[in-house]
């Protein structure tokens, strides 16, 4: 038989490959289309059984009541977010909460596939095959089902932060700014992103995005009286500057877990000025990656590597469920560690602590023997921080020999045709 690689008998021929890869990336799209349709049957038979989306819900409620949002002990439903988001929320608050429930997972699954298959495509550095992009979306899927299974809001803000970086990266400034700006009127720490972003492209991104946000403020003066809406953001305001700011709540994740497991206490003081260090530490390397990464598409995706790290390890407000940020940046780093050959330990350490160790039931199953289980998932960003440099600088060493060598072979021709 032909062993030629054109042959498409042969088993390494291209045609095979490409074959083989585009039956695998639609196993994989099918595989979400299945979790779509496991929680859809879920909000069907328990609407309510571990979901936050009657917080949700019963907050868009509350605004068209006129009730305050944020008074918990009276409606016990933890509401955070904007009233902009209780706005916006009403779209699937008017139905029944089984429909509104499968819209709303429909929509927060249906983004984030998108993001991820754009991040494959416009984002992540080299070339990806079929292949590497279905390993990519199942490795996601693992780490992202159990938040999407209880309707939180993390898939959704991942995924506009992965569109806006792709319009960053098309120079779509306004698009850019207005998805940023709406993943901080549902939550407000992707504004790190931003800033992140904005060491960068300071004026191209600056006023754009502070636009963007104040326009967004303006839908709930449209829909109920101006008092009332003003009330609404006081509020918030004295919400997210009280004592819930530094409530330490059983859920979170992050260095300060790191601390209570490991015997050391830290003053609330003193882990602000940590927070403050490493955003610091954050910006320094995203400027580092702005001089030493030989194209766009490096850049961006070092910078929202970043991003994810600093909030999950020491940004507000981190629960176990927040670690779907992590899914996709770890699962990156697995695929590209083991084609590259790159420090592939680093990668599958800090992988194996974000995705299965991590997991709720395998924190309870350790917890008898390992009291420290809690903070698996936050020490599973030391690897990822640290594989992300390795990589980044090893990339950059290895340019600038190349082109030191290029250099020298120049040189070296002008000289021979000189003489």
């Amino acid at each position: 038989m032909n062993q030629s690689t054109d042959n498409p008998l042969y088993f390494k021929s291209p045609q095979v490959e490409a074959s083989s890869g585009a039956l695998w990336l639609k196993r994989a799209l099918i595989l979400w289309a299945v979790l779509w349709v496991v929680v859809s049957v879920k909000f069907i038979v328990q609407p309510e059984r571990k979901s936050v989306y009657p917080c949700f819900a019963d907050s868009s409620v509350n605004w068209w009541a006129d009730r305050n949002l944020y008074d918990n002990e009276a409606y016990h439903t933890g509401f955070r977010y904007s009233p902009t988001f209780a706005v916006a929320f009403s779209i699937f608050a008017v139905f029944p909460p089984s429909v509104g429930g499968i819209l709303w997972s429909a929509l927060n699954i249906g983004l984030l596939v998108v993001a991820l298959r754009l991040l494959v495509k416009e984002i992540f550095p080299g070339e990806w095959s079929q292949l590497q992009e279905a390993t990519f979306l199942i490795l996601c899927l693992t780490g992202c089902t159990r938040a999407i299974w209880s309707a939180q809001s993390n898939a959704l803000i991942f995924a506009l932060a992965a569109l806006a970086i792709v319009c960053l990266k098309k120079e779509r400034w306004w698009g850019a700014s207005f998805i940023l700006a709406a993943a901080v009127h549902i939550k407000l720490w992707p504004a790190a992103l931003a800033l992140l972003l904005m060491a960068r492209f300071p004026f191209q991104l600056g006023p754009r995005f502070a636009t963007a946000c104040a326009l967004l403020v303006l839908p709930p003066f449209l829909t109920r009286p101006l008092p009332v809406v003003v009330q609404q953001y006081q509020n918030w305001y004295e919400l997210l500057t009280g004592p819930y700011r530094t409530l330490r709540q059983a859920g979170l994740r992050d260095a300060y877990t790191i601390a209570e497991h490991f015997g050391t206490y830290i003053d609330d003081r003193v882990y602000t000025l940590l927070q403050l260090g490493m955003a610091g530490l954050a910006l320094l390397w995203c400027l580092r990656l702005a001089k030493i990464t030989t194209s766009k598409e490096a850049y961006f995706t070092g910078v929202l590597v970043t991003w994810v790290c600093w909030q999950l390890l020491v940004g507000p407000g981190t629960e176990r469920l927040t670690f779907l940020l992590a899914t996709p940046v770890a699962s990156w780093a697995l695929l590209v560690s083991i084609r590259d050959r790159c420090y592939r330990g680093l990668a599958l350490t800090a992988w194996l602590l974000l995705v299965p160790l991590g997991m709720g039931a395998v924190e309870r199953l350790l917890l008898p023997v390992a009291a420290w289980s809690p903070a698996i998932l936050p020490l599973g960003l030391l690897p990822l921080i640290a594989w992300q440099v390795a990589y980044f600088e090893s990339r950059a060493r290895e340019n600038r020999i190349s082109q030191s060598e290029e250099g020298d072979g120049q040189a070296a021709q002008n000289a021979s045709l000189a003489a």
